[in-house]
């Protein structure tokens, strides 16, 4: 308990020593771990939207023209037994008719040289959660499209793809990015660490001379890396709170897709306690680094 007070107090003078240099570093290191948890954050809500599209997806058999209705209801009955259906939805040729005129209300000028009814009869499916990846999806398509009856199939794979891309993108980004930001907070740990330990040369000089171990010696420093990291790491999640806030009310305001087809939801828990660590983590390495090279 003695060691540890010594310990806390070598840091906390450690701190005060060099103000304008430490405040400095930790600006530096809130602003860079701001910046890696805008992408931390884009990453999660792209994740949830993605799980949203995939449970919005439908796959949608346009039927053959002509099709009897003793054909109708078989194949209605070979999908509900399928895997991975959920739900199977008839749409007769005059509802589609309804349905297409409904979308177009108030625009009767399309509508005009529709003639007879040109759309066919389909079945709109509801896919299992199992089967709402865009694997599962297009797999399911290729057996829809062997069935007795069945003229052409829609599905809204295309949308779930180019999210998955994007959201492979900003994986890819954020891990090139937040190791970029990260050597360079340790880099600026380590000089900031670097300046502490020649301030303080004869009193390391007085600890050799009276036994100290090196691991003693080198512990105050160790924990003031670990302060920083952990210090700009809290100053960090305040600022992306902010961030956070300020892209949910302008995402509001416009009536962006984001911000009108989901809830933007913030870092929970757990993430936020992995962020600190990280900061923690960022803090001690700078600390070795400096500390190996000098003591």
């Amino acid at each position: 308990m003695r060691q540890l007070r010594y310990f806390l107090k070598e840091t906390l003078l450690n701190l005060r020593g060099n103000k304008s240099t430490t405040l400095i570093s930790m600006a530096t290191i809130a602003f860079t771990m701001m910046l890696f948890g805008v992408f931390l954050l884009l990453y999660f809500n792209l994740d949830a939207l993605v799980g949203s599209l995939q449970q919005e997806i439908k796959v949608i058999l346009y039927l053959r023209d002509g099709l009897a209705e003793k054909e109708r209801v078989d194949l209605e009955g070979k999908l509900r037994q399928g895997p991975g259906v959920s739900n199977v939805l008839y749409v007769s040729k005059a509802m589609a008719l309804v349905n297409f005129r409904r979308s177009l209300e108030g625009q009767d000028i399309l509508l005009k040289g529709l003639g007879d009814n040109p759309l066919p009869a389909s079945f709109e499916l509801t896919l299992e959660k199992a089967y709402q990846s865009s694997e599962a999806v297009q797999r399911l398509a290729q057996q829809f499209k062997g069935l007795n009856g069945v003229d052409d199939i829609q599905y809204g794979r295309e949308w779930v793809d180019n999210v998955n891309t994007v959201l492979e993108t900003v994986r890819v980004g954020s891990a090139v990015i937040g190791l970029i930001l990260g050597l360079a907070a340790v880099v600026i740990i380590a000089g900031t660490i670097g300046l502490t330990v020649w301030s303080r040369l004869e009193d390391i000089e007085v600890l050799q001379l009276i036994g100290a171990t090196r691991a003693y010696i080198q512990m105050p420093f160790l924990m003031e890396g670990a302060l920083m990291g952990l210090i700009g790491g809290v100053f960090a999640v305040v600022l992306l709170r902010g961030v956070f806030e300020l892209a949910k009310s302008r995402l509001a305001d416009v009536g962006g897709f984001l911000g009108g087809q989901m809830n933007l939801m913030f870092l929970p828990m757990p993430w936020l306690l992995l962020f600190l660590a990280v900061g923690v983590g960022l803090g001690c390495t700078g600390s070795l680094l400096s500390i190996r090279r000098l003591l």
